[in-house]
Formats: structure tokens, sequence, C-alpha cells
């Protein structure tokens, strides 16, 4: 995530040197989360006006040894995922942290007009990881490290999608550190607007 100016922080989690090997693997798709709004205030083309898509979220899974039911992970479990992800884009407006108009938008959603939600990267790409991070944190907390995401793809209206895999990047930010580093950013767009 260095485009929105984070740092590294994998260097915690033991064999993150290099990616594990996955015995096994399964898969979970969460279909049209949304609709939600957005736009890409860096964008060069109409991407920078407000629009909306709904999202889906197709998630691989890997483990070296199964659990004590035979499975990766447990889709019976995930429900606090999905759970996650319609509070982030089931009818909101998502914008990047440093966009000039969170401070606008936050005023529309104190009026009650919308509900807002900023992340560090608001392309697909930055997407996928944002919430790649955010279940393979769920993951290590909930399963000590047996299973882990292999990828984490983010589909916007059937047509794009962006695929990020967290073992693989080496400049890896983990998600706390990374839901940090978007409070920080956007506390810091906002507080230059005053």
């Amino acid at each position: 995530m260095t485009a929105a100016g984070g740092s590294t922080g994998a260097g915690g989690i033991a064999g993150m040197h290099a990616p594990q090997q996955a015995a096994y693997t399964s898969t979970k798709f969460f279909k049209e989360i949304g609709p939600c709004a957005y736009r890409n205030w860096k964008s060069d083309s109409e991407c920078y006006k407000l629009h909306g898509y709904d999202r889906s979220f197709n998630f691989t899974f890997g483990c070296s040894h199964l659990d004590k039911q035979g499975f990766v992970v447990d889709f019976g479990g995930l429900k606090e995922i999905k759970r996650q992800l319609e509070y982030w884009f089931d009818h909101t407006v998502i914008l990047q942290s440093d966009d000039p108009m969170v401070r606008t938008f936050r005023k529309l959603e104190s009026m009650g007009h919308l509900v807002l939600r900023t992340f560090p990267l608001i392309s697909c790409e930055g997407l996928a990881e944002f919430v790649g991070e955010y279940v393979d944190h769920m993951l290590q907390e909930k399963d000590k490290g047996r299973n882990w995401v292999i990828s984490c793809e983010m589909i916007e209206a059937e047509k794009n999608s962006a695929i990020y895999s967290p073992r693989h990047n080496p400049e890896r930010i983990l998600f706390p550190e990374l839901a940090e580093l978007n409070k920080e950013i956007e506390e810091q767009n906002t507080s230059e607007l005053l």
C-alpha cells in the first residue's frame, strides 16, 4: 500500500519471508455486495465523478492441514466477514481517505444524506488489498495461522476485477496497521482543509 504513503509491516508473522505452500485450497464468493457509490479523485478519466457498482469478492484460502471437520475454512464461520463487507460496501459512498471531498461528504453524512467509508486506496487493487488483509487477519486470529488468504479478487460490475495475494506482497502492511494508516490519512486530509 505504498501508494497511500504507508510503511511495510509483515515482519512480525512467522514464515512470512516466503509464501507458504498450500496443500489444500478452497474458495468463497460473496456476490453483489452493494450498491455503493464512489469516485477516484486522482483519475484522468470519467472515474473522478461519483458513480456506483455492486462489488463482489472471491477469496481463495489455503492450509497445510485440514481442521477436524476436514475443512480449509469453515464457511459457516465467515458470517462476520459478510457483515463487514456489507458495512463497507452496501448502500455507502466510498472515497479514498486523501480525497479533498471527504470533509464535504462527512458533512452530508452528519445531515443523514449518506453513509461514508474511506480507504487508503480506492482502486480495485487497493480495495482487494484492504479487504484481503482484513480477511487474512481474521483467519490468523481465529485459526492461529492454520489457514490463510491466498488471494482476494475484488470484482466491480462483473466486468472489472483486481486480485491481491497478501503473502506475495513484498511491501505488505498487515490489517491493523493498514486500518490505522487509513484513519491517519483521513484525519490529516480533513485537518488540512480547516
